[in-house]
């Protein structure tokens, strides 16, 4: 993708297309976190992988910083905290076979917890073979303290059930977004 640069001074077009070192952006006070405060350097006029653009969104988490000081730099560009929500995820058990809500597992937990969502959705939909799911799970150990419902027609039963009362089967916050 071709990017206009011919507004830019050739040294500052020089030092912006030179490519980028992981691991090190451009300091506060380097001449291109300066032109890219100034406005000379934008995401607009600044190729991918460059300093240039390091020095752009170097510039951009600056501008944020300086408006909310008392927020991170992600923060101040409107992303929560991940400790702002607690994760959320629904199971079915057994035990007596019901659907349980999990509120602040732990991301292994919340991995698993999806796998096996997923895996329940499928078997719903008839792409996965009953005794394949059965197999899969009976021998998964328990997410959170709870033993995961393994018997296929169980499971099929209570997403029956949950549809028939229009109550969600399948309830997941990641507490990330």
């Amino acid at each position: 993708m071709a990017v206009d640069q011919s507004d830019l001074p050739p040294n500052l077009r020089n030092l912006a297309n030179r490519k980028a070192t992981f691991g090190k952006p451009p300091t506060d006070r380097s001449v291109l976190t300066e032109a890219a405060q100034l406005g000379f350097l934008r995401r607009g006029n600044t190729k991918k992988g460059t300093r240039g653009r390091q020095a752009a969104e170097r510039a951009t988490r600056l501008r944020a910083r300086q408006r909310h000081p008392e927020l991170s730099a992600r923060q101040a560009l409107g992303h929560p905290k991940s400790t702002d929500r607690p994760p959320v995820i629904s199971i079915f058990v057994a035990d007596p076979p019901r659907q349980v809500v999990l509120e602040g597992p732990s991301r292994a937990d919340l991995s698993r917890a999806a796998k096996y969502d997923n895996a329940v959705s499928e078997l719903a939909r008839g792409r996965l073979a009953p005794d394949s799911f059965r197999r899969r799970f009976s021998a998964w150990r328990p997410i959170a303290g709870y033993t995961l419902l393994a018997d296929p027609d169980a499971v099929l039963a209570l997403l029956g059930l949950l549809r028939a009362a229009d109550r969600e089967p399948f309830i997941l916050d990641s507490g990330r977004t």
